[in-house]
C-alpha cells in the first residue's frame, strides 16, 4: 500500500440506510438504489466502516481480513481495495475526510480509487 492510501480513511455514507437481516447486509443509498452484502468477509469489512464516524483505513481493513482469514497480505490488500472500490463507485462508502452531510445532495466522488 502506498502511504497516500494508507492515510485515508473511509466510512459509510451518510446518506446510506443499513439493515442486518438474517445474516445480510442490505442498503439502500442515497440515489435510491438497492444493494445486498452477503459474504462473511463483506459484512465483516462493512460492519468496520459502519461502526465508526472517524473512518477505518484500507490498511485497518487489510490488518482485519489478516486477523480473522488465513490470506496473505498481498490478497487482502488487493481484496480491500477492491472492496472500498465497489463501494465508493455505488455511494455506499466516502473518504471521512469529505463526508458531505446528510441534507446535502452531493455525491460521494465516484471517480476515488483505492490503490493496494
Amino acid at each position: 500500500m502506498t502511504t497516500a492510501t494508507t492515510q485515508i480513511r473511509y466510512r459509510l455514507h451518510p446518506q446510506a440506510a443499513h439493515r442486518k437481516v438474517g445474516g445480510e447486509v442490505f442498503v439502500v443509498t442515497g440515489d435510491r438504489a438497492f444493494h445486498r452484502l452477503h459474504t462473511a468477509t463483506a459484512i465483516e469489512l462493512f460492519d468496520a466502516l459502519a461502526i465508526t464516524d472517524d473512518g477505518v483505513s484500507a490498511e485497518e481493513l487489510t490488518a482485519l481480513l489478516r486477523r480473522d482469514y488465513d490470506v496473505s497480505d498481498a490478497l487482502a490488500q488487493k481484496d480491500v481495495a477492491e472492496f472500498l472500490d465497489l463501494l465508493l463507485s455505488r455511494q455506499l462508502a466516502v473518504p471521512a475526510t469529505s463526508v458531505p452531510s446528510r441534507d446535502s445532495d452531493a455525491p460521494a466522488d465516484p471517480q476515488a480509487k483505492v490503490t493496494p
